[in-house]
Parts: structure tokens; sequence; C-alpha cells
């Protein structure tokens, strides 16, 4: 069994040193690790050097967290990845629970709990209701994402490969949607223990929430298309286009992300949805356009099931 631990880095070279280090004092040792540098403005390169051959060093356009992870797995000779981001750290035992643990099952995905650090204060998260055989680890990641990041997770290259790697078309949520077509194909598995210790700052990309939202109906739309393409039956998740788009807007409302009402209500009418909850985000809209008042439609709010539709 050979573990490539692979560490997008993005202008984050005032951590990944942490990041590498917390790889390097594992009690099970990963047998390569890759950074993989996603064009960078600041200097990764100095910052590793200290480590030597210990890591290696990749370099690429800027292209988000998904083409990093890509690219990484091209470089890669181990037949299981754990993509770590360059600001959290392993918890030293994490790599021996995770390879016990794949070890002992058939799985294509292992993880373990993450310590997450917010300013409010810290909590546990990537609970083991996602472990269970497929479609289970779909169904639980299609309205909320069980899984913190990827970074808690060992993913076998045989999956990896089978569900296409990550969607190179998301900026965001990339992990939510990659694991609701991993949890289709494959069974998760939970070790019980605490892996990962992950810190958010103010340009930790969860921290976006009404482009989450925006990204969250994007991923449910290619997911439901991915899997009609395969002709994968997704009745186990009991929803269709008025619910996504009600959970969407309601979302929205509660965030007060008025500029994202217009964007939902576009796709709403591409899905040929009309609910209570669009008529509710309809009247908003006349009303601040109406005062003035009504904001642009953000940058991001880019159709990206189409996009992936194109290229399908």
């Amino acid at each position: 069994m050979r573990v490539s631990v692979i560490i997008p880095c993005y202008n984050s070279a005032r951590w990944v040193a942490d990041a590498v280090r917390s790889v390097l004092v594992q009690t099970r040792p990963a047998d390569e690790i890759i950074v993989v540098n996603d064009g960078s403005t600041d200097d990764p390169a100095m910052v590793l050097a200290a480590f030597g051959d210990k890591v290696s060093l990749v370099g690429r356009e800027n292209g988000g967290l998904s083409a990093a992870r890509n690219t990484g797995v091209a470089s890669a000779s181990g037949d299981w990845f754990l993509f770590l981001d360059a600001d959290d750290k392993l918890f030293p035992d994490a790599l021996e629970s995770l390879t016990a643990a794949a070890r002992r099952s058939c799985a294509g995905v292992i993880y373990g709990y993450v310590l997450q650090h917010h300013a409010g204060g810290s909590k546990t998260h990537s609970l083991p209701r996602a472990a269970g055989d497929p479609p289970h680890p779909a169904k639980e990641a299609f309205w909320w994402t069980p899984l913190a990041t990827a970074g808690c997770a060992l993913i076998s290259r045989e999956l990896h490969t089978k569900v296409g790697g990550f969607d190179e078309n998301f900026r965001q949520v990339e992990d939510a949607e990659y694991w609701l077509r991993c949890g289709v194909t494959s069974s998760f598995v939970h070790t019980g223990t605490m892996v990962l210790d992950k810190s958010y700052h103010g340009e930790s990309l969860g921290q976006r929430r009404p482009s989450s939202i925006w990204y969250r109906l994007q991923l449910q739309r290619k997911f439901l298309d991915w899997c009609a393409v395969r002709g994968i039956s997704t009745d186990f998740l009991q929803t269709g286009p008025g619910s996504m788009i009600d959970h969407a807007l309601t979302q929205a409302w509660r965030e007060k992300a008025w500029p994202l009402l217009e964007p939902l209500l576009g796709q709403a009418r591409q899905l040929d949805v009309s609910t209570p909850w669009c008529l509710k985000a309809r009247l908003k809209v006349f009303m601040l356009r109406l005062r003035g008042k009504l904001p642009p439609a953000p940058d991001f709010c880019r159709d990206i099931w189409s996009a992936w539709r194109a290229g399908a």
C-alpha cells in the first residue's frame, strides 16, 4: 500500500511548511509528498527548499484547487491519495489509522474526524454519518457535506480514476461535488479517530457563504445529470429541481444574499420550476429594483452545470 500526500499551494507559503512537517512526523510515513504550486505569487519553493528531497514540488499555471489536485495525481506514484490543504495539519497518527482501516475494508474512501477552528471556537466535523455502501454516502452528501475537506480522507487511485478526478469547473465546494460521485460509486469507511487539524481564516474558500449557495445548486444539477448519463438511478434522493431551487433560495434569504436572487431565478426558469419560494424571490427582486437597491449578480454566478454538460 503506497500513499501519496498531495498538497496544493496557492499563495500559502506562510502555512505550507507546517503542513509538510505534519506529514513528515507521521507514525506511518507517507510514501511521497507532492506540493503543487498553483501559480502562486509568493515563493513556496524557497520555503520548501529546507525539506530537500523529502518533498517534490510541481508547478503549474493557476487553475484552482481542483486543477492542482489533479496535477498532483498525474505526478503521484501511490495507489492511495490524501489531498492536504496547505493551511491544514495532520495529527501524528492520521495515516496510521487511515491505512489500517483501508487494509481492513474494500472501501474507496477512508476518512476520520476533523477538528475545526473558527473565530467563534472549535468543533468536530466529518462525522461517521457518510460511512456505508453506495448510494448512502452520496445521499448524505447531497444537501450538506459530511466530509469537511479532502485532507481528512484517503481515496484509492482506482476510485479517483473511475469518477474522473476533481471537476476543474468548480473553484469552490469542489470537495462536495467529488464526494457525491465517489459516494454513488464506492463505499465509505470512518476510522473513529481524529485525523486533521483545520483552521479557518478570512481567505478560506469555505467561509464564502453566498458563493457556496450558488455552487451547491450547480453541483446538485451536475450530479443528477452525471448519474443520468451513466444510467445510475437517483431515486434514493427523493428530490427534484423544485426542492433544489427552494433550498438555494431559502439559504440565500437566510443570508440576505440578495444579489443571488436573480441568478437563482434564472436557474429556476432553466429547470422549468415555479414554487412559492420563486414567487417570494421575484417579489423581493421587484421591490429592490423599484427602490433602486437591486445589487448586481456576483461574478461567481457562472452556469457550471452547462459548462460540464458541454464537455460531457
